[in-house]
This record gives structure tokens, C-alpha cells and sequence, in this order.
């Protein structure tokens, strides 16, 4: 039985797509299998990927149009066997050792989701953080949100993340883009989803600018989280 599914998004991450796909065939768990999904890397990405077919169990998905995350996430998720759904993104910047504690924790729990924080073990002051990481604002502005709208907790709502795939199937979601994950957020804390959360050590990348998600997603990602709490 299958009981952690690894997906790993890959668009243009040549530097790292190799460690990404090989740091989670090297954790030593049985049951587990690996599914890539490619959405028409035009770096040489590609080339790297295919060096894995055929080998250790995975599977890989090459894309020819860039379909986007979230349509990852969710074509991801059809094809997933296992319990439980980790999302390993291919920059590296979520430990992806933290997987298997945060699986354990889901069923000792009995959660549905699990979110890895990368706030939630940091003793310095939010006023502090934002002045030495600013990117860090959108993070606190829609967790405060997200907590204030659904009387949750959170640190960080959208760190790393492992969800029970079953559960998480059951979710609709409208929003493709970059607002995705807070539409998924908020349909799952308005459905009153099982929800905990973590910490995950982060590695923020070296260059900034190769960031896919930008400050000004912002703007969506409220408008996602107003729009789930108000009209959906």
C-alpha cells in the first residue's frame, strides 16, 4: 500500500530539479511513490527529468503547454495512489526531510491537511521580520486574514504543505492562478477541514528574481480569501 505520494511541479528550475526529484527517491520509506509534472520547461529541465524515467518507481508527466501549478496540483492529485500528498517543489526551499514527520503527525492527529510553517518557530517580533524580509508581509497579512475569518491560528498559511489526498480531492476550486492556494485555504477552513500545522525549515532562494510568485499576487490572493468568505 502506497501511503505518500511525492509530487514535484517543475517549470524551468534547471539548477535544482535533479537534487528536488533525488532527495525524495533517497528517503528511506517503502511506501511511497513519485509522480513529476513538467509544465513545458524550456531551460533544460526536461532533459534532466527524462534521466529518471524508468527508474525507481517514478512517474513522469511532460506537459506541452504550461498548464500552471495549480492545474498541477489538481492533475496531480487524480493520478495519486497514496494516502497522503506532499508537495515537493523543485526549488528546494522546503526541507522535504520534514514529509514524512508531518504524514505521522496527519495520522496521529487524524488531520487532513498539514501545513509546514515557516514562521511558526521564529521568536523575533513580525514588526522586525518584515523589515529584514518584506516579502514576508503578503505571508502575515493573509494568515492574519485566514485566522480572523475562520477563527484558526496559523502562522503561515501557505508554507509547505501535505494533504489526505482523499479529502482534499473532495475540494472545488475555481482559481487557477496564482491565487489557487488561498482559495484552497479558505474552502477548506469554511468547510471546517481538519487543519494542522508545523514548523519546516526554509531556504529562501539565493536569487529573488527568480521567484515565480511575486509581491503584487497579492492582490488575487485577497481577492480569493474575501471572495471564499463572503460569496462563495
Amino acid at each position: 500500500m502506497i501511503q505518500i505520494t511525492y509530487l514535484v511541479t517543475v517549470y524551468n528550475e534547471v539548477k535544482t530539479v535533479k537534487k528536488a526529484i533525488q532527495d525524495v527517491i533517497n528517503i528511506k520509506f517503502p511506501y511511497k511513490e513519485i509522480i513529476i509534472i513538467d509544465n513545458a520547461s524550456t531551460d533544460g529541465s526536461r532533459k534532466i527529468i527524462e534521466t529518471f524515467r524508468n527508474k525507481n518507481k517514478v512517474k513522469i508527466i511532460l506537459r506541452k503547454k504550461n498548464i500552471g501549478f495549480a492545474k498541477s496540483i489538481l492533475s496531480g492529485l487524480k493520478k495519486a495512489k497514496g494516502d497522503y500528498l506532499y508537495i515537493q517543489y523543485s526549488d528546494l526551499e522546503y526541507d522535504y526531510k520534514r514529509s514524512i514527520y508531518m504524514m505521522n503527525y496527519a495520522k496521529k492527529k487524524k488531520l487532513d491537511v498539514v501545513l509546514g510553517s515557516r514562521l511558526k518557530n521564529i521568536k523575533q517580533s513580525k514588526i522586525l521580520l518584515i523589515i529584514k524580509k518584506p516579502a514576508y508581509l503578503a505571508t502575515l497579512i493573509c494568515t492574519f486574514l485566514i485566522n480572523i475569518f475562520y477563527q484558526r491560528k496559523f502562522t503561515d498559511v501557505i508554507g509547505g504543505k501535505l494533504y489526505k489526498t482523499q479529502r482534499i480531492k473532495k475540494i472545488k476550486t475555481n482559481c487557477y492562478d496564482a491565487g489557487f492556494d488561498f482559495e484552497l485555504i479558505s474552502k477548506m477552513c469554511k468547510e471546517k477541514v481538519k487543519i494542522g500545522e508545523v514548523s519546516i525549515r526554509y531556504r529562501p532562494r539565493e536569487n529573488s528574481r527568480d521567484k515565480k510568485i511575486k509581491f503584487y499576487h497579492i492582490f488575487n490572493a485577497l481577492y480569493q480569501i474575501f471572495k471564499v468568505r463572503f460569496f462563495n
